[in-house]
């Protein structure tokens, strides 16, 4: 790839978003503000029962509802359509369709659907839905689910397993028989969810004369889902246009085929376009959880705490998800020593399906549990050897000079200084300080604690890593697609595969091309949104795995530096110069060292278009270009099962200050600093925004947010009254410092940062009170850290989760 075409002007300009204005001034276009003419409502019957065999459904007095235009029920959909194809198919071949057939297996799984006049009308018709269903026994602890005997959620399976493997990469059990000890811990973390404030939707239209599909939705992974939609609907993907308008918020979760299914099987039945939009308790109750889950640690270290090997045994808890199982214990791959020189691992994975919500992509999706195991090992192990928890992870750190750095498993640190960016943080934190004020406290009988928790944070996802699941490559990779247009008139227009779900995509991708074209970013227009028809996209198209700087700048980049190179050979011919003589700035083609040489855009630009016989000989008309930009670090698995599941590392550290009340429990965040390396930031004021969103993310998981289900398998809390969110009330000032060492795999060195603050936020938070709850003797396994559960472990006699200190094993 040749160089830029002009100097950077903008890029690593904090530019304000040139789309806060509409969005501010609520002239967003989000699903719920679209509407087609003849349009029904949906709505859905979902089941009440965890576990339940549906002995039948009686839809008659729901379908001559005045305003019902039609019913759909399970056996219906199954008629209609075909299965819901995996995007990870493992051994677990079974049929799951849009609605449950024959048996529900979760609260809140659709049984039924219905479209009408209006939304309360539909509603209306599911109360007169008869359903005769015979309960069966729950499963909801994921370790019961893999019990002989327990109650399986597909009978024909034989089990509730849908994956389950070793990998072992190094000498493990060698290192662990030499260790001078080894610190065995079990961790579990609960389900939460990110909450968009925009929930989930879909309008669905049918074309009987072309028997073709449209489809309007806020969906994060458009390129992905036209494939499955095709594949049940049984139509070729070119009958199917998908649309994505503005996104309030996604953070993963917004992917559920299943429901845009639902759309089109009622607006194919009814001959009307057909409008769903989630209400707040089904986006609660059935649409994505973050995967809960159990992980065994074995941590083997010499006396002064080098880290020798790590064994971790994963449960992750599916709930019923049989679009992409495996996907969470896959993605810890990447992150698993996280920062440190760890020479031997062992990863032991359990896929398992429960009578829960299914389980799905989350801001970090498996990093977070991750990293929290990781990083309360560090912590403990701290405690036992007597380190600071800061010193023992500077001794295992991965250095600059190592970089690139391949850890065990296969995943390739491109570049960073991890001890720089904790020392940066101890510093402004002024961490010497704090524990000065904390000894002083506690002769006071004041509960404060100071928690370290460092990450790397991994970006792009790696498709070819489901070939450990799978045992053959049917996808791989990661890449995008951008088209950049220069129109007539020497404006320029910008659309890329990666539909914004509020990250300021429209503001960056203009400082990327107004740089390589030599233009102002307000001469640049991102096209909002995306449409199959007319956006360039791939099959891997979308907004997720934090991957728009591993490959959607590629693409941008790439896409732009064509039109240059063409409006260079334009500008030549016009000129009867060499082209390598020539630079773009200021909307014109100028020689180098003649500036009164040259030749405007929009000159250039009607050429191309108008008066094409002015081209030079065999150029083709227009001045468009679509490129399509692959990581070049992707690669497949190897002969030693060693795989990069995602490409690009930020990495960070984040410094928390708490207290603890001593009667009640309550934790008080008091002062949170991030240290953080993103390679380079495109915008820094994006950036940062970035930090803070996901920075709050974390401290949520840690202090409040957690979906409770009880033995039943009932949903305890599918309302903001009892799912807690994190308010300005609970969220400290954020501090930001920030180190730059550039991706060398990137075209602009940029990395990903959408995610960072969620993957060690819950374990900062966590270290942060165990510390200050040290006088109790309190060890912290599980999340969320409730004042109920802090008062429960203070109490005298209390019986608290201790330390273990059985100390070294040798």
């Amino acid at each position: 790839m040749s160089e830029p075409a002009g100097a950077t002007r903008w890029v690593g300009t904090a530019l304000p978003l040139k789309e806060d204005v509409r969005f501010v001034a609520g002239r967003g276009r989000f699903i719920d503000d679209l509407g087609q003419p003849g349009q029904l409502h949906a709505a859905f019957l979902r089941s009440p029962h965890a576990h339940a065999r549906i002995v039948s459904i009686d839809t008659r007095a729901a379908a001559a509802l005045p305003g019902v235009a039609t019913v759909l029920t399970g056996a219906d959909a199954a008629r209609l359509s075909g299965p819901i194809r995996p995007l990870i198919p493992t051994t677990a071949v079974v049929s799951d369709y849009c609605l449950a057939v024959d048996r529900a297996r979760y609260v809140g799984e659709p049984v039924a659907a219905v479209a009408a006049v209006d939304r309360a009308t539909a509603e209306d018709a599911l109360e007169l839905i008869r359903v005769e269903y015979d309960p069966l026994p729950a499963v909801v602890d994921p370790e019961d689910a893999l019990r002989p005997g327990t109650t399986l959620l597909y009978p024909e399976l034989g089990t509730n397993v849908v994956w389950h493997d070793t990998l072992t990469y190094g000498d493990v059990d060698g290192a662990m028989a030499r260790a001078h000890g080894v610190l065995r811990e079990r961790f579990t973390i609960q389900r939460y969810a990110s909450t968009p404030l925009e929930t989930f939707g879909a309008i669905a239209a049918y074309d009987a004369g072309m028997d073709s599909f449209e489809f309007w939705t806020n969906d994060q992974r458009p390129g992905l889902t036209i494939s499955i939609l095709a594949a049940s609907l049984g139509v070729p993907q070119s009958r199917i246009r998908l649309s994505c308008p503005d996104i309030g918020g996604g953070f993963g979760n917004k992917r559920r085929p299943a429901y845009l299914l639902i759309c089109a099987l009622l607006a194919r039945a009814a001959g009307r376009p057909v409008k769903w939009i989630e209400d707040r308790i089904e986006n609660l109750t059935a649409l994505m959880h973050a995967c809960n889950g159990v992980m065994d640690v074995e941590l083997a270290y010499q006396a002064d705490g080098t880290l020798l090997a790590l064994s971790v045994r994963d449960v992750a808890d599916e709930g019923k998800n049989l679009v992409t199982p495996s996907q969470h214990n896959l993605i810890k791959l990447g992150n698993i020593a996280n920062g440190y020189r760890i020479p031997a691992i062992r990863y032991e994975a359990w896929s398992v399906l429960t009578t829960k919500c299914p389980s799905g992509a989350n801001r970090g999706i498996g990093k977070p549990i991750m990293c929290y195991a990781i990083e309360r090992s560090m912590a403990l192990l701290a405690r036992r050897l007597g380190l600071d928890p800061a010193e023992i992870r500077l001794r295992n750190y991965v250095t600059a000079d190592e970089m690139p750095y391949t850890t065990p498993p296969g995943a390739q640190y491109d570049s960073g200084d991890y001890p720089a960016t904790l020392r940066r943080a101890l510093e402004c934190f002024d961490y010497a300080g704090w524990r000065a004020e904390q000894a002083r406290a506690r002769r006071e009988r004041r509960l404060l604690g100071i928690g370290i928790a460092t990450s790397i944070e991994p970006a792009g996802t790696n498709l070819a890593s489901y070939e450990l699941v799978t045992g053959r490559r049917t996808v791989s990779g990661s890449a995008e697609a951008a088209m950049v247009r220069m129109e007539p008139d020497g404006q320029v227009r910008v659309a890329v595969g990666d539909p914004s779900s509020g990250q300021g995509y429209e503001t960056v991708i203009a400082q990327i091309v107004a740089d390589e074209l030599g233009v102002n970013p307000g001469a640049v227009a991102v096209t909002r949104g995306f449409d199959s028809a007319t956006t360039p996209w791939l099959y891997l198209s979308g907004n997720y795995s934090n991957k728009f700087s591993v490959t959607d700048v590629g693409a941008i980049v790439g896409a732009a530096r064509r039109v240059a190179d063409k409006l260079r050979r334009l500008a030549a011919h016009r000129l009867e110069i060499d082209p390598d003589d020539l630079e773009l700035r200021d909307g014109a083609v100028v020689v180098r060292g003649a500036p009164d040489r040259r030749v405007a855009f929009a000159e250039l630009a009607r050429t191309a278009y108008a008066d094409v016989l002015g081209l030079p000989p065999g150029e083709e008309p227009g001045l468009e270009s679509r490129h399509a930009h692959q990581n070049p670090l992707a690669a497949p698995v190897d002969a030693e099962r060693r795989v990069r599941s995602q490409l690009v590392f930020s990495n960070a550290a984040h410094c928390c200050l708490v207290e603890v009340h001593p009667r009640t429990g309550v934790v008080t965040v008091l002062k949170y600093l991030v240290a953080h390396d993103c390679g380079r930031e495109l915008n820094p004021l994006i950036v940062e925004g970035m930090v803070h969103g996901s920075t709050v993310h974390g401290i949520g998981a840690a202090l409040l947010e957690e979906f409770r289900y009880d033995a039943q398998g009932q949903l305890l809390t599918s309302t903001f009254l009892d799912y807690l969110k994190p308010t300005a009330t609970d969220v400290p000032m954020i501090e930001v410092e920030r180190l730059e060492h550039p991706s060398p795999f990137t075209p602009l060195g940029a990395k990903g940062v959408g995610e960072g603050g969620a993957i060690p936020g819950p374990a900062a938070v966590a270290n942060a009170v165990e510390d200050a709850l040290a006088p109790f003797g309190v060890t912290i396994r599980s999340l969320p850290i409730t004042p109920e559960r802090v008062w429960r472990w203070m109490r005298p006699g209390a019986a608290r989760p201790r330390l273990d200190r059985s100390g070294p094993t040798d």
